[in-house]
């Protein structure tokens, strides 16, 4: 008896360490995404300060190529630092830890074409939950340019249906992430996309 209940009280020690680890594992990354983000700003600047690609850390084979901002269209067009985000060169794992990156092939940033910026559901991009269509988005260059955009459309694809990311010819900003956004499951078959278009200042009023 006094057997079977030391057994149970391991089994029940193993499991919460296990769940804690878990709990850690999660903080840790969101903690370095965040982290990430203010060293990825810090590159920004210098970058349109003198027009030249900076490394957000010495080791990073990436660099900042944007300034992505989700104005809040209930409190008059203000934009807090929370809905700010930077976005790194190219879309690969290694770069989504660290923010919301662009897919190379797409067109260049406010360029003509489709941009297309993949983000963590977890992380980064956890706000595209709350986007709706008519919210205003910014997006600046790396020239500095910033152009007011709108979304048009949000929707649940398959992760093979790719038509999202082609190049329709018109100006388009795309962002993809995972989805469901509150699956335990890292991954998964579903995207979940919100398209963008560029419209005058005049138009948000």
């Amino acid at each position: 008896m006094f057997a079977h209940r030391r057994i149970h009280l391991l089994f029940s020690a193993l499991l919460f360490i296990v769940g804690l680890s878990f709990v850690v594992q999660g903080g840790y990354m969101q903690a370095k995404a965040y982290f990430a983000q203010f060293l990825i700003q810090q590159a920004w600047q210098k970058t349109l300060d003198d027009q030249q690609q900076h490394k957000p850390w010495s080791w990073a084979d990436t660099h900042p190529v944007a300034k992505l901002q989700f104005i809040n269209v209930e409190k008059e067009g203000k934009v807090n630092d929370a809905s700010s985000l930077y976005v790194l060169a190219g879309a690969s794992g290694r770069n989504l830890a660290f923010g919301p990156a662009q897919v190379l092939s797409s067109a260049a940033v406010n360029g003509p074409g489709n941009t297309v910026i993949a983000g963590h559901r977890d992380t980064h991009f956890s706000l595209l939950k709350g986007v709706k269509v008519g919210q205003l988005l910014t997006l600046q260059n790396a020239q500095g340019l910033e152009m007011l955009y709108k979304v048009v459309n949000t929707q649940v694809v398959h992760e093979s249906d790719t038509s999202v990311m082609s190049d329709v010819g018109d100006k388009q900003l795309t962002l993809v992430t995972c989805y469901p956004f509150n699956s335990a499951v890292a991954g998964g078959a579903l995207r979940y996309i919100v398209t963008a278009v560029p419209i005058d200042k005049i138009e948000a009023i």
